[in-house]
């Protein structure tokens, strides 16, 4: 048995060893028998059972285990008033230069960089770069990157970066990038980027790109792109999501699974053939259209166009249209400004379920390049009431026009 091992399996032997120990002397033996003798009674297996016990928990908290301290101070965690104790006490006030490790906070705590509870903190916690808490939060955190929660949150949340909690929250969170909650939001989340609640949603969700509820939204979505299941309220965005909505959607496309979808085929004295595709809901919806004139010429004249509208019911299967939309006009490539802008009301009657009728007068206003000599004729020989020339090279009509055609779905 090398020196290593004698000396391990003495002090195992003094710790862990029922028999009981006489001077060596008195049995007249050596050092090197005495330990021949004890070395099968060391059991490096319950050794290893006691060291198991040993278990590191940075955000678990046993009440019986922890003290109530009304001020403390900290360098570094470990490194303070609370000393090797500090994961164990729950500070009133703490004040970390560096970073600190605590059990919790009552009142108010700020570090220069983080700050790190393995409990609830209730009261205001400030820090340069991040707060860390594994229980609930009742109060308001402020940090410069992010605030991270592995319970629920109630009160405020501020973050250069991300809020991010695990639990419910009810109340404001206001991030840089990002706000994330797998659990549900009553209150308000605004970011840069990007707002998650995993449930639903009471109040509002406001972020630069994107704003995520998978089921239910009562109140409100602005963003570039929302996405809801069942909103009660409104979405405001470029594009927009929702299974049902008992509000309006506003966007540049709003698509409600059960709201209004149409495809649309018809003529008015600009093309004798346009394609038209509506979604939204009645209340207000969203126009993506095209049109073209079938001729045999090397220059084909056709048209995009987007516009906006709203559908009131008049009867059981009469509805008004009031539209307003904005189509170029071509004739071959896009080369110049020819932009004709409608104003829109007729009426829309169903024939059968998936099957409507429309026809209605419009009004044009249009504006166009004229030092371009290539656009096209309108379609029609429309009577041009208004023609005024404009500085930098730019031409304006308006007359009286037509829709009508046929709309499907």
């Amino acid at each position: 048995m090398n020196t290593i091992s004698k000396i391990l399996a003495t002090a195992a032997f003094f710790s862990l060893s029922p028999v009981e120990t006489k001077a060596l002397s008195s049995l007249g033996e050596t050092l090197t028998d005495s330990l021949e003798k004890v070395e099968p009674k060391v059991s490096f297996h319950r050794i290893g059972e006691k060291i198991s016990t040993l278990k590191f928990q940075p955000f678990s908290v046993n009440p019986e285990d922890t003290t109530i301290v009304s001020v403390q101070f900290a360098f570094v965690p470990f490194v303070g008033t609370n000393g090797t104790q500090s994961g164990n006490m729950i500070n009133d006030v703490s004040f970390n230069m560096l970073g600190g490790y605590s059990a919790g906070t009552r009142d108010f705590e700020m570090a220069g960089l983080f700050n790190i509870n393995r409990g609830d903190m209730t009261g205001v916690q400030l820090a340069g770069l991040f707060n860390q808490v594994g229980g609930k939060v009742d109060g308001v955190q402020l940090a410069g990157l992010f605030n991270s929660n592995l319970q629920s949150v109630k009160g405020v949340q501020l973050a250069g970066l991300t809020n991010f909690t695990t639990g419910e929250v009810n109340g404001v969170q206001l991030a840089g990038l990002a706000n994330f909650t797998p659990k549900s939001v009553k209150g308000v989340q605004i970011a840069g980027l990007a707002n998650f609640s995993g449930i639903n949603t009471e109040g509002s969700q406001i972020a630069g790109l994107a704003n995520f509820t998978p089921h239910e939204v009562n109140g409100s979505q602005v963003g570039s792109f929302n996405y809801g299941s069942r909103v009660n309220g409104f979405q405001l965005g470029l594009l927009n999501y929702a299974d049902s909505m008992s509000g309006v959607p506003v966007g540049l496309i709003s698509f409600v699974r059960s709201g209004y979808h149409t495809v649309e085929l018809g003529a008015n004295e600009v093309l004798p053939l346009n394609l038209a595709l509506r979604t939204g809901k009645r209340e207000f919806y969203n126009i993506l259209f095209a049109g073209i004139r079938p001729e045999i010429n090397e220059d084909v004249t056709w048209a995009f166009g987007y516009g906006v509208g709203t559908s009131p019911r008049l009867g059981k299967k009469t509805f008004l249209n009031i539209e307003v939309s904005s189509e170029q006009l071509n004739k071959g490539n896009v080369q110049s400004l020819n932009l004709i802008n409608k104003l829109y009301v007729g009426a829309d009657y169903q024939v059968a379920k998936k099957l409507a009728l429309f026809a209605g007068p419009t009004i044009n206003f249009r504006v166009f390049d004229d030092s371009f000599d290539g656009h096209p004729e309108l379609y029609t020989n429309t009577r041009i009431r208004n023609e005024r020339a404009h500085p930098e090279n730019i031409s304006s009509q308006w007359w009286w026009g037509f829709r009508a055609g046929f709309r499907f779905f």
